[in-house]
């Protein structure tokens, strides 16, 4: 850091301008308690508003000196500061705007949190440990010999071969006392904090390309071919980045199931350590680390989502330019026509060609890459087994309107999905019995093309059996096998 470094930060950090505010203490505790206390990563704006409404209530009763803003005010100054980030949910969910923490305002919480606890031990021991693995790693890790690798881990299986030896020979294991429990743990519940703060610059990075490609669009030399290049090449160098490689590395250590019930295991037994209890009562965020860095993690993926679905709106629009333009062809060439249809014709002014002609008509391109006239039927009744008059009531029973909860469903889905990273509709109607007939399982179909993270397999058909509406009847259905992705 340099002089004019150090000033531009103090001019302009988010972060610093929130420690200067004389609100400090109310945007602090407030975006504390609703997000880290609460563990949640994004709020709808009703919600904040409702509990920024109560928070200022509750603090005018006990200083009385205080003079308050209207919630809406202090959450537009809030997101005009960087603090806080407005967005709006994601297609099937509601369409109300969601606030989320920036990466400056998790810098500022952080600190402020890492102040109030001055008063806690400094585990020494555990972090020097810490230190020892990690050279450890560099060192043996950045080998490419085969000898030497193989060295090391032998040395490694000798070292813990003695200590199985001793073990045995004493029948007595030497566990950590209290204070390398309590260092260890208070560590642990460290490092989650700052590898939750870490998510929010991720998200920010992907956010700041998608904005790139927008400006990129708006440029009026700007060709789609050199704009999608450009996206394309800023993807390519985020993900080889440092910071890319090393999210994704984790992501995908993330959504193994071997993994994540290796780690629910080893929380639950932490938790329960009788050594720990007075720790665990005030320090919870390890117990929801699972889900909260799922919710973090798809946040991003969810940004990178963001960013293709921008790429695919701009080809559409610049398609629908292309078009249009073509039209106005069409109609000038149109007008001329018939400005010169009264005029003689001169025989001398047509080519002649031989052969017959190849049409290839304009109009019998399909309008989209998507649109396929081949495509497998998406859903197949096999009504063949019935009886004429079963037909005609099971059609009947096709034919009535009602309305089917596809929240429900989607809660449905979600809950099956908490311990696992993926469902088919098959298993899911055996957890989750049919009781709407038909149209609910239309409504799984419905939810499985609506979101990009599920998928439907038409190379492999599933048989299912379900209940009719009717007393006693049941439908047979064939389907493209539907499978749910967390």
């Amino acid at each position: 850091m340099d002089y004019e470094q150090i000033k531009y930060e103090l001019e302009n950090s988010a972060t610093l301008k929130l420690m200067r505010s004389r609100n400090i203490a109310l945007i602090a505790s407030f975006l504390y308690k609703q997000f880290k206390v609460a563990q949640r990563v994004s709020i709808p704006q009703i919600e904040l508003e409702e509990k920024l409404a109560d928070y200022s209530t509750y603090l005018q009763g006990i200083y009385s000196e205080l003079s308050l803003q209207p919630p809406k005010a202090y959450l537009n100054e809030w997101i005009n500061a960087q603090l806080l980030r407005k967005t709006f949910a994601r297609s099937g969910e509601s369409d109300e705007p969601v606030f989320s923490l920036t990466p400056e305002a998790e810098k500022a919480l952080a600190w402020l949190e890492d102040l109030q606890q001055r008063d806690e031990f400094i585990g020494t021991e555990s972090r020097f440990l810490q230190i020892l693995s990690l050279l450890k790693e560099i060192k043996e890790g950045s080998t490419a010999d085969v000898e030497t690798r193989v060295a090391q881990l032998e040395s490694d299986r000798d070292r813990i071969q003695q200590e199985i030896d001793t073990i045995r020979a004493t029948g007595a294991v030497d566990p950590f006392n209290e204070t390398q429990l309590r260092e260890r743990f208070m560590s642990a519940n460290s490092l989650t904090r700052q590898l939750m703060s870490d998510f929010r610059a991720v998200e920010q990075k992907f956010r700041e390309l998608t904005r790139k490609v927008q400006a990129d669009q708006l440029e009026a030399d700007s060709r789609r071919g050199t704009v999608v290049g450009k996206v394309l090449d800023a993807d390519d160098a985020l993900k080889e980045s440092d910071q890319g490689r090393s999210f994704y590395t984790f992501f995908n250590f993330l959504m193994s199931e071997s993994k994540q019930r290796e780690l629910k295991e080893s929380i639950t037994a932490i938790y329960e350590l009788d050594e720990l209890r007075s720790l665990t009562r005030n320090y919870g965020f390890l117990r929801r680390i699972i889900r909260n860095l799922l919710d973090s993690a798809d946040h991003i993926v969810q940004s990178n989502q963001r960013l293709t679905e921008k790429l695919r709106q701009m080809l559409d629009e610049r398609n629908l330019r292309e078009n249009r333009r073509v039209a106005d062809l069409i109609v000038d060439v149109q007008r001329l026509s018939r400005q010169i249809a009264p005029q003689a014709i001169n025989e001398s002014a047509f080519w002649r060609l031989n052969g017959a002609p190849k049409i290839n008509l304009m109009m019998e391109r399909p309008l989209h890459p998507l649109e396929d006239t081949e495509a497998p039927t998406f859903a197949d009744l096999d009504f063949s087994d019935l009886l004429d008059h079963e037909l005609e009531a099971e059609l009947d029973e096709l034919a009535q309107q009602f309305y089917v909860d596809e929240a429900l469903l989607a809660q449905r889905i979600d809950r099956a999905l908490e311990d696992r990273d993926n469902i088919a509709l098959s298993e899911l109607l055996e957890w989750y019995p049919v009781t709407q007939g038909l149209p609910e399982v239309v409504a799984y179909l419905s939810l499985a093309t609506k979101a990009e993270r599920h998928s439907v397999e038409f190379s492999t058909i599933d048989l299912m059996k379900i209940e009719g509406l009717a007393p006693d009847s049941w439908l047979q259905l064939k389907l493209p096998k539907v499978v749910f992705y967390r």
